[in-house]
């Protein structure tokens, strides 16, 4: 019979107890809290690269009781937090800095698969975000819909299945790019294709969903933050999508 051997962890600290570091890592007091009046977008430092980035493109980390470093990706859990760019590399950086030392000022553990975890829950909050975007009556999903929710409206955000039929596909993108193509990059809608069928689907309640569209309000910001800071990790569309759209 196999044993199942406990996971090698990194132990987050310098040797010499050197920082390494030029200037002094701060961490937050707790989860960030809503202020009347206050910024909606506070800025934050990120531990690895030790620039400043608005806290809508960064990810929260805490210590666990038994000393692991954990993801925090909704920036709710309790206790103190270190901030890190919302991308794979930063947060690689930060581990093979060992930066979350530092930042909390004691001896924490990551785990190997710490970046492959955070991903995964980047992953399951945007499909859960959909979910709440459906409830709340602000996802227009199909075919027929989403090509007259184009025709009709200037939607926010475009989600094409990662594994639907190429014609219908481009039918829709090429629709999309006659009408907004002239426009600036930042009113164009962002189009997502990282999610297979049945992921749209199980998220949605359906067996599979294709074509879908984040109608344009607070649904369609919320998940767009989202859907960045998940572009950190992974390519939010195939490359060449949109050169096959004419």
């Amino acid at each position: 019979m196999t044993q199942n051997l406990p996971r090698k962890q990194t132990n987050d600290v310098d040797p010499d107890g050197k920082s390494g570091a030029d200037i002094e890592i701060e961490t937050d007091t707790g989860p960030p809290k809503k202020k009347s009046g206050g910024p909606s977008d506070p800025m934050r430092r990120c531990i690895a690269t030790a620039t400043n980035q608005p806290q809508s493109a960064m990810i929260r980390f805490v210590v666990s009781p038994d000393g692991m470093v954990i993801p925090d990706v909704a920036a709710t859990l309790p206790g103190r937090g270190a901030w890190v760019t919302a991308t794979s590399e930063a947060l690689d950086l930060a581990v093979s800095k060992k930066a979350f030392s530092r930042a909390f000022k004691k001896s924490v553990q990551t785990d190997p698969t710490l970046t492959q975890q955070t991903h995964q829950l980047l992953f399951r909050r945007c499909l859960d975000l959909l979910g709440f975007a459906k409830r709340a009556g602000d996802l227009i999903l199909g075919f027929d819909q989403v090509r007259e929710e184009i025709r009709m409206d200037e939607p926010s955000c475009l989600i094409e299945a990662l594994d639907g039929a190429s014609d219908g596909r481009k039918k829709i993108l090429s629709l999309a790019k006659a009408i907004f193509g002239d426009d600036e990059p930042s009113e164009q809608p962002i189009i997502v294709g990282c999610f297979t069928s049945e992921e749209l689907g199980m998220a949605l309640g359906r067996e599979r969903v294709i074509h879908a569209i984040v109608k344009e309000g607070r649904s369609a910001r919320n998940w767009i933050i989202e859907v960045e800071r998940l572009g950190g990790f992974r390519p939010l569309r195939p490359s060449d999508w949109m050169s096959l759209a004419v």
